[in-house]
């Protein structure tokens, strides 16, 4: 454990500002509402035939998973990849592995809902998606946050049916040595992990919205 706590003191001593920066605009971010106007009798007839996820071009993504993915695959150091994270090569790969996951979460968030007739699309475009560390929410503290555009469109014409300019979720009470310790015990038994409880989440939350918590 010590090993790791120096480990992440070195790699992010030089950059103290920019995390506190980002983990407080992580925090403030979103917070967008937005009326639902569609009926009870609308959403029933609709029928969801696909979900879509994108990112937005300013979107930032911390996830250690696709960290560690990446550097494997480009042979690279964690200070390599922590100067990697901002070139388009970086964001390509940490995408292309977390789209498909959101999407399959999302999905089986939905199952059962939808079931009509007029086939609809759901569009999702990710602008935060963070992932503390083990070791971030021990010594600093923190809880995974998604914040994602989601818009319902007709299948066959692609109108904008109803859309949330940001839907925001965190999964809380995970910081603290404790929590995260109990956390991470947690998802080891019930083979869960951090990015799949907070994708759930916030397809739960979607799903609450879209059909007003039917």
């Amino acid at each position: 454990m010590m090993r790791i706590f120096k480990r992440f003191v070195f790699a992010n001593r030089a950059r103290p500002a920019l995390f506190a920066a980002l983990t407080l605009g992580l925090a403030l971010a979103g917070c967008v509402t937005a009326e639902n106007s569609l009926s009870q009798n609308d959403i029933a007839s609709m029928k969801l035939t696909g979900v879509n996820v994108g990112f937005a071009p300013n979107a930032v993504v911390r996830w250690e998973e696709g960290e560690r993915a990446y550097a494997g695959a480009k042979a690279m150091s964690d200070a390599q990849v922590a100067d990697a994270r901002q070139t388009q090569d970086y964001k390509d790969y940490v995408h292309a592995l977390l789209a498909p996951r959101i999407k399959a979460g999302v999905e089986q968030a939905m199952a059962g809902q939808l079931t009509g007739v007029r086939p609809v699309r759901l569009d999702i475009v990710v602008t935060r998606f963070y992932i503390p560390s083990f070791v971030w929410r021990v010594v600093v503290g923190g809880d995974p946050l998604m914040i994602a555009a989601a818009t319902l469109v007709d299948a066959r014409t692609g109108a904008v049916i109803l859309a949330h300019p940001g839907l925001d979720v965190v999964v809380s009470g995970s910081s603290g040595i404790i929590r995260a310790t109990l956390q991470a015990a947690v998802d080891s038994s019930r083979n869960e992990t951090p990015e799949g409880r907070l994708i759930a989440r916030y397809g739960e939350a979607y799903r609450e919205w879209l059909t007003h918590g039917a």
